[in-house]
């Protein structure tokens, strides 16, 4: 897929955090599984009960210094073992998605989820970025995927591996615009290794939301 395609396609990137969470995000940026480990540094137990395995429940971490954050429960993995493909273990998957800072490439799918009955009556912290600046600035730490990588939730649903995410020129663009029609996504997720620190000066705007619609704006960046 050719780098500026994707700016057209899809100006604008959003993540979906915590409600309250802007604070720390301007503070640490947005920050991977594994990263926000290893800002809170918590014992090796509760570690591994973060990243060994998918989270059957939401883990908190607390320190006296950085406050409360709350890793969000991988229950949409339900079927992952059945849906793995090209010989990867369910660790390795698990490791893929612990190292990321996932973002939405469309609004519809962002309202879809937030609507959805695990989140609808929990309000959630939605920021927006622009799309080509994420790429400027994290371009070689860029991966794409057709779909959302951490919901398996039917038996049916598509095969993955450690090679679900591709760079942006490698991202088989016309296969999956041809595969689901003019009228849908070809790409879905968009994610950057490890951390955006930066991510207080990269959001153009960030939004409360509740219900599935915004219902607070908390920023708009002033160019």
């Amino acid at each position: 897929m050719d780098r500026d395609q994707l700016v057209r396609e899809h100006p604008t990137l959003f993540h979906m955090a915590g409600d309250g969470t802007w604070p720390s995000i301007r503070e640490h940026g947005l920050l991977s599984t594994r990263a926000l480990l290893d800002l809170f540094d918590p014992p090796v137990q509760l570690r591994d009960s973060v990243l060994k395995g998918v989270r059957r429940t939401s883990v908190d971490l607390e320190r006296e210094d950085l406050g409360r954050v709350t890793v969000r429960d991988q229950r949409p993995l339900k079927f992952l073992r059945s849906c793995l493909s090209g010989g990867t273990t369910e660790q390795e998957f698990l490791d893929l998605l612990n190292g990321r800072v996932f973002f939405w490439l469309s609004l519809r799918r962002l309202q879809t989820l937030l609507s959805a009955r695990l989140y609808k009556d929990a309000p959630q912290t939605v920021l927006h970025f622009d799309t080509a600046e994420v790429l400027d600035r994290y371009g070689d730490r860029v991966h794409l995927a057709p779909y959302n990588t951490g919901s398996v939730q039917y038996r049916n649903s598509p095969q993955r591996g450690r090679d679900v995410f591709r760079s942006v020129e490698d991202f088989p663009f016309d296969d999956w615009r041809i595969r689901r029609g003019r009228t849908r996504d070809a790409v879905v997720e968009l994610t950057v290794l490890n951390a955006v620190p930066d991510a207080h000066a990269l959001a153009t705007r960030v939004e409360r939301w509740s219900d599935g619609h915004p219902v607070e704006t908390l920023y708009v960046r002033q160019d």
